[in-house]
C-alpha cells in the first residue's frame, strides 16, 4: 500500500489519483483505462502510468487482459458475495487479534480514527449524492485501525486489499440503504474496546453483510451497475 512517502514520488502520486478515482466513482466499474490518455492528462510517462496501473491490478481495483489492456474492476453479485464471505472470515481473525494484541496506544488510535470518521461529512455542497473521498479515506482507516494491532503484516495487506475492493460496493449501497452508520461504527468500537471479542465479531460481520444484503434487494432497480 502507499505511504506518505511513497505519495512523494511521482508514480505515488498517479497511484494515489487513480486509486482515488476508482474508489469515489469518478472512474466507473468496467470502465477501459489508456495508459496515453491517462499519461496525457497527468503529464507523465507511459511507465509511469502502467506501474500505478500494475499495482492497481494487484489490489483488484483494475483488471489486465491480454489485447484489451486496463480496466476498473467490473462488479457483480456473484463477486460481491464471495467477497463478503473471505472479509467476514479474515477481519473477524484480525479483529480477535488485534483485541488480544493491542495495547493503550492502539485504543487511542481507535478513538481518533473513529473521531475523524465521525465528524468527516459523507458528501459534499458541490456533489450531495456522491460520497465524498474524504470520508471514503476516514471509513478505510477506521477499519484499518481497528484491525492494526492484529501483529501479522500479511494480515494487514490481506484486510486493506479486501476493504478497498469493497469500497467499489459500498459506496453504491450507501445511498439505497436507510441505515445507522454511525451508530454501527461506534458498536464497533465499544465492543473493540472493551476487549468483547465475540461481540465485536458479531457487530463487526452485521456491518459488512449489510452491503450485501442491500444491494441484493435492490438488484435489477437500482443496482447501479452491478451484475446480476
Amino acid at each position: 500500500m502507499a505511504t506518505v512517502g511513497d505519495r512523494s514520488t511521482l508514480g505515488g502520486q498517479v497511484y494515489e489519483q487513480l486509486r482515488a478515482a476508482i474508489l469515489s466513482g469518478q472512474l466507473q466499474p468496467g470502465q477501459r483505462l489508456k495508459v496515453a490518455d491517462l499519461s496525457a492528462e497527468r503529464g507523465v510517462s507511459l511507465n509511469v502510468v502502467r506501474e500505478a496501473l500494475n499495482r492497481l491490478t494487484g489490489e483488484q481495483l483494475v483488471k489486465a487482459a491480454p489485447q484489451v489492456g486496463f480496466a476498473v474492476t467490473d462488479l457483480s453479485l456473484e463477486d460481491l458475495a464471495d467477497l463478503v464471505r473471505v472479509r467476514t472470515a479474515i477481519e473477524s481473525v484480525a479483529l480477535r487479534w488485534s483485541i488480544e494484541n493491542g495495547d493503550i496506544a492502539w485504543e487511542s488510535q481507535v478513538v481518533a480514527a473513529h473521531y475523524r470518521l465521525a465528524n468527516t461529512p459523507m458528501t459534499t455542497r458541490e456533489a450531495p449524492l456522491q460520497v465524498s473521498y474524504e470520508w471514503i479515506r476516514a471509513h478505510s482507516d477506521f477499519h484499518t485501525t481497528i484491525l492494526s494491532a492484529s501483529g501479522s503484516p500479511r494480515m494487514r495487506d490481506i484486510t486493506r486489499s479486501l476493504s478497498d475492493a469493497a469500497e467499489l460496493y459500498r459506496r453504491r449501497s450507501i445511498p439505497l440503504a436507510e441505515r445507522d452508520l454511525p451508530g454501527e461504527h461506534a458498536a464497533i468500537m465499544q465492543a473493540t474496546l472493551a476487549r468483547e471479542a465475540d461481540k465485536a465479531v458479531d457487530v463487526l460481520t452485521a456491518h459488512i453483510e449489510q452491503t450485501r444484503n442491500t444491494l441484493v434487494a435492490s438488484a435489477g432497480s437500482a443496482g447501479d451497475g452491478i451484475k446480476a
